[in-house]
């Protein structure tokens, strides 16, 4: 109901509104918004997917700083932080996954973030977002499985722009913010540098030291160099980094009854420091022609994640901590690109794709004296060592034909390959004596490979509509089990979604109302689910159906105003789920739902600026997000009632001088934000929701 009616406000406020401003509608109206979701530029209007774009000025807007702010910006997107700032969980329209290789990707200046702790960045200085949901594994590949993440940072220009932010908050929170921009050699060589600095006291209360838990001190930049050697050939170097150091990161509290009743308060010996490096090289080279545009971007990425006296029994007790002193990660890719004219009746996008992959770790176990009374061999300490290596390559081609000018086909075929090695050894130390060996060294490979086709038919009744029928399929990568014993089982397969959508997009007014609509329908096999029996090893036994609906609405009803209205509808079925039983037996959950997916979900945003002469101007935006009821494990016996949560933005400009005050959880919510999804109500820990926080902040601009 509530959904409905705020629906219902919405299309109301243009229909009492229309009247009275249709002789200032020439002055009134959406701007057109351009993406590159199909690896070339093109009208979000007129491109026949599911895909939804956020400007810079509507993430500041909104104070969204980290990838937890997104959710539910876009219709039927889950994103939620996880306990700390290097990881978040993002789930497009009920597909997720809890591994490291993500479900959802996301793409950072054209770059893959191959891992889940690389997905995860503090947003500063952002062009755009553009969300795409439903399968893109034809154009972009591996663990496109449910959607696509495009993040692009502002590049510079020929004119020369910046500015200086400082803000501060509840819990002592501090924001500082830095950028300039412009032209060394006018319309020749450019360059742009950013760079922040965030910090805050812990929302956390360790009951075991009476101090602050959770406190992130987080260091990011970014610098760029633009070349433009002639009117057809451009060079882009871009330099990203980002340093997170985290006292106290994922506090995680066992038993949902005292994670709500005490909210924010643990009770651990542990100190759970965690340190995060992240830096993302790329070379973007562009030659254009009459016909066709060229492109080469070379990637490489460095994540670097460690662990110390992380506690895993989540209690005061000397049992079990974890350390992860080597976690290094690098990643090299290229992708050589054409993309023809747009003007053409045929228009063509394809390219080569390929990747190295290499991941060092050494994982360390502790069990303390208290897990003597779980095994009397304890204290010991436990040595994971692993080294991977992963290659791969991909061939992909899109084709859009022009029937009519009405009618237009389009589809694609991409196709990878991808071969992994993985040597991996196990030790045990006690009381300081050598290494015994318990897993000699052992080298496993394997392969697999993919096809992801596409097609697309779309049809434009009229300038400002277009409807359109798509097929999609999406692959998410498969992987090792280095510890079974049965050699059938050493590799697990890629898992599948099959998308069926219809859509319809349209104008009104005018341009002041943007209405898009989607209905979807998602099969999801070859699930890679953890088997406990006879032995634990992950096999590709599961299977899901989704289907579902999205509304999505932004409009002008007045000068000044702009309104935007999501609405998200999923229905998930799991047709097979083998979980283990209180027996520890394997058993078929089928029937049960996804987790961390509300059957509903809705948001509701107006951004109103009034202009007080010249120089003053005043700028106010509310929000308001609503997530139905939502099963936070598999085995469904952990419940999250549905709550909304309240935000809001309110500032005054003076020429280049904005001050600005926010608050998010306005209405200091308490609920579930993640749980070990794997694990039964009883067993599961789980983390809070973020509370009420609230700050201002100085921008000058230049």
């Amino acid at each position: 109901m509530v959904r409905i009616v705020s629906l219902g406000l919405c299309l109301l406020l243009f229909s009492n509104t229309y009247a009275q401003e249709k002789d200032t509608m020439n002055r009134v109206e959406l701007k057109p918004v351009i993406i590159t979701a199909e690896k070339r530029e093109g009208s979000l209007q007129k491109t026949p997917i599911s895909v939804s774009a956020l400007t810079g000025a509507q993430l500041e807007r909104s104070k969204t700083v980290e990838m937890g702010d997104l959710l539910l910006q876009v219709p039927n997107l889950m994103a939620m932080n996880v306990g700390a700032p290097t990881l978040s969980t993002i789930s497009i329209r009920g597909i997720m996954t809890f591994s490291v290789d993500p479900a959802v990707g996301v793409y950072i200046d054209g770059i893959p973030m191959f891992d889940g702790y690389s997905s995860s960045i503090r947003l500063n200085d952002i062009e755009r977002i553009e969300v795409l949901r439903g399968p893109q594994s034809t154009l972009y590949g591996r663990n496109a499985l449910g959607g696509i993440i495009n993040i692009f940072t502002r590049q510079p220009g020929d004119t020369l722009r910046g500015f200086a932010e400082a803000g501060f908050g509840k819990y002592a929170s501090q924001h500082y913010g830095l950028s300039i921009s412009g032209p060394i050699v006018k319309h020749k060589l450019l360059a742009g540098f950013s760079g922040m600095y965030d910090t805050r006291n812990g929302y956390f209360t360790n009951l075991y030291t009476n101090s602050k838990y959770d406190r992130p001190e987080i260091f990011g930049g970014n610098a760029y160099l633009k070349y433009l050697v002639s009117d057809r050939l451009t060079f882009t170097f871009n330099l990203k980094g980002e340093q997170d150091n985290v006292s106290g990161a994922f506090p995680y509290v066992l038993g949902a009854e005292n994670a709500l009743a005490n909210p924010y308060k643990i009770n651990q010996n542990g100190t759970n420091q965690e340190t995060r490096k992240l830096y993302t090289g790329s070379l973007l080279a562009e030659y254009k022609t009459r016909g066709a545009t060229f492109s080469s971007i070379t990637g490489y990425t460095y994540l670097r994640d460690t662990y110390r006296n992380y506690d895993a029994d989540y209690s005061v007790y000397d049992m079990i901590t974890y350390s992860a002193p080597m976690n290094d990660q690098m990643t090299w890719t290229e992708e050589l690109k054409v993309v023809t004219a747009a003007d053409r009746k045929l228009q063509f996008t394809g390219g080569l794709f390929g990747f190295i992959d290499r991941k060092h770790s050494q994982t360390v176990y502790t069990y303390g004296d208290d897990y003597a009374l779980y095994d009397p061999n304890a204290p010991y300490t436990t040595n994971i060592y692993g080294d991977k290596h992963i290659y791969g390559a991909a061939a992909y081609a899109h084709l859009t034909y022009a029937i009519s000018p009405k009618w237009k086909v389009s589809g694609g075929l991409r196709y990878d390959i991808e071969k992994r090695d993985l040597v991996t050894s196990t030790d045990y130390v006690k009381d300081g004596s050598a290494p015994v060996v318990i897993s000699p060294e052992q080298k496993l490979k394997g392969d697999n490979n993919a096809f992801s086709p596409k097609l697309s038919l779309s049809y434009m009744p009229a300038n400002d509509v277009l409807v359109y029928a798509t097929y999609s399929k999406g692959y998410r990568t498969g992987g090792f089990n280095q510890y079974t014993t049965d050699v059938t089982k050493l590799n697990y397969k890629p898992e599948y979604t099959d998308n069926f959508e219809l859509g319809f997009k349209s104008e009104w007014f005018h341009h002041r109302l943007r209405a898009n609509v989607a209905v979807f329908y998602t099969n999801w096999r070859d699930q890679q689910q953890t088997l406990n029996l006879p032995e634990t090893a992950i096999q590709n036994v599961g299977k899901m159906e989704n289907k579902g609906a999205e509304i999505e609405l932004t409009g002008i009803p007045v000068k000044g105003l702009e309104v935007s209205y999501n609405l998200g509808v999923v229905s998930s079925e799991f047709k097979a789920l083998i979980l283990p039983d209180e027996n520890r037996e394997n058993k078929d959950y089928k029937g049960n739902k996804q987790v961390f997916t509300p059957a509903f979900t809705s948001s509701l945003a107006f951004t109103y600026t009034y202009d007080f002469g010249h120089r003053w101007s005043l700028f106010v935006r509310p929000e308001w997000k609503w997530l139905g009821k939502q099963y936070m494990t598999y085995y469904n016996d952990l419940v999250q009632d549905p709550f909304s949560l309240v935000n809001a933005t309110v500032g005054v400009k003076y020429a280049q001088f904005e001050l600005s005050g926010w608050g998010k959880n306005l209405g200091n919510v308490k609920y579930i934000s993640y749980a070990y999804a794997t694990q039964t109500k009883e067993n599961t820990p789980l983390l809070p929701g973020t509370p009420l926080t609230y700050g201002v902040s100085l921008k000058t601009r230049f």
